[in-house]
C-alpha cells in the first residue's frame, strides 16, 4: 500500500508580499523531491495553484498510480512524472523570513518581439523566477489592461534545469476568457511546455 509522507517546508516571503511566492514553492518541490526520491524527479512536470498561501506550507506527496488525496488547507497540486503525486497545504505555523526580491532586474535586459518574450543576461536567481518574470512582464506590456497578474500552473515536459536560464522564451498563445492565460514555453527553438497566468484584484 503505499503511504502519503510528509515535509515541513521553511519558506520565506519576497519582497514586500504577505504571501508565499509560487516560484519558491516550485523550487521547495523540486529539491525535496530530488531528496527524498531522486530515482523520480524526472519526467514531466505539473503544478496547479488552488490559492494562496500566507502561512507555512508542508509538502505532502505519494508514489504510485493513485493519485495523493487533497488535503485540508491545500494550495498547490503537483505532479512528477507518472509515479510522484501531492499538495503543498497550508499550516498555521507563521512565516518567520523575508528576503528582498528585485523582479524587475531579471527581465532588465530581456526583449519583447511580437507576442513573445526573449530571456537577456542572466542574474543569480533560479530558473522558475526568470520564468514567472519574464512572463508577467510579456502580460505587463500586452495586457495593460490588467494591472495585476499571477502564476497559477506549469506544465513541463521536464523539470526546469539551470542551463535553461539564458535560453528561455515565452509566447502569449491566447486569453481563456478575461481572466486567464495560456503561454508556451521554449529553450530557444525547443518547445518545453506551458504556463499559465491569472488577473487578479488583490
Amino acid at each position: 500500500m503505499n503511504h502519503t509522507k510528509t515535509i515541513p517546508l521553511e519558506l520565506v516571503y519576497k519582497g514586500t508580499r504577505d504571501y508565499l511566492h509560487g516560484t519558491d514553492m516550485y523550487d521547495a518541490i523540486m529539491e525535496q523531491l530530488r531528496s527524498a526520491v531522486p530515482q523520480h524527479a524526472h519526467g514531466a512536470v505539473k503544478m496547479v495553484m488552488h490559492g494562496f498561501a500566507r502561512h507555512q506550507c508542508d509538502l505532502m506527496y505519494m508514489l504510485g498510480q493513485a493519485r495523493c488525496p487533497k488535503p485540508v488547507d491545500a494550495r498547490v497540486e503537483f505532479f512528477l512524472g507518472d509515479i510522484v503525486s501531492g499538495w503543498l497545504t497550508e499550516t498555521a505555523r507563521p512565516v518567520l523570513s523575508r528576503r528582498p526580491y528585485k523582479e524587475d532586474e531579471l527581465v532588465a535586459s530581456s526583449r519583447i518581439d511580437g507576442h513573445s518574450i526573449i530571456a537577456g543576461v542572466v542574474v543569480p536567481c533560479s530558473v522558475i523566477e526568470i520564468l514567472v518574470a519574464l512572463t508577467k512582464r510579456l502580460h505587463t506590456v500586452l495586457r495593460p489592461d490588467q494591472a495585476k497578474w499571477a502564476f497559477t500552473r506549469l506544465e513541463l515536459q521536464r523539470p526546469l534545469a539551470d542551463d535553461d536560464a539564458g535560453r528561455l522564451q515565452v509566447e502569449l498563445l491566447q486569453s481563456l476568457g478575461n481572466r486567464l492565460t495560456k503561454s508556451a514555453v521554449r529553450t530557444e527553438s525547443m518547445a518545453l511546455g506551458h504556463i499559465y497566468f491569472s488577473a487578479v484584484t488583490s
